[in-house]
């Protein structure tokens, strides 16, 4: 029964994905990424991950895509409700799309044969997980906190830089329109 949630999960997630890549407005294909985070976070229940399961659904699909859909909100008021099809970029990255799937395809299949060799291997508890992001052994840190923390920042900062220049296009753009009543 499980491969069958699976392979539910899975097309699920690959329709959204088609549909963010082919939608024509950017609010369309940020709700079909919506999508894809969800049914990733039913595989990761499917793989008694809970922890990751919950955290894809409350930080990816709520918290950073709330942000996303509220930045795209605000860069595109004043452009018109649609954007084109396709660019030369997208011939470039049809291709590069293809190759990242087929490396994605192997790597499944590559670990899924090393979770029937021993499935208890891999366990997505909160107490693992933070274990290995938040503890040092040894010489080498292995506590990614400090990476998450900086891309954190990174993430802020270009937000703000988003909103500070969506703010001076949509003032220069209300600068160029007529006041009311003067005609």
């Amino acid at each position: 029964m499980l491969t069958v949630y699976f392979w539910l999960f899975s097309l699920i997630a690959v329709l959204c994905g088609f549909s963010l890549l082919t939608a024509r407005h950017p609010i369309s294909a940020a709700v079909s990424l919506i999508g894809v985070m969800l049914a990733i976070s039913g595989i990761y229940g499917l793989l008694d991950a809970p922890f990751l399961g919950i955290a894809q659904i409350l930080v990816y699909a709520g918290a950073i895509m709330m942000l996303v859909v509220f930045v795209i909100m605000v860069l595109n008021s004043a452009k018109d409700r649609t954007t084109p099809r396709g660019s030369s970029y997208s011939w470039i990255g049809l291709p590069l799309g293809a190759l990242m799937s087929i490396v994605i395809i192997a790597g499944v299949g590559r670990s899924a044969e090393a979770l029937t060799a021993d499935p208890d291997a891999v366990q997505g508890t909160a107490q693992n997980i933070g274990r290995s992001l938040f503890t040092f052994s040894g010489d080498a840190a292995t506590g990614w906190y400090v990476l998450f923390e900086v891309v954190g920042l990174v993430l802020l900062a270009a937000m703000v830089g988003a909103v500070v220049l969506a703010k001076r296009s949509l003032s220069s753009i209300e600068a160029d329109e007529p006041a009311e009543g003067a005609h």
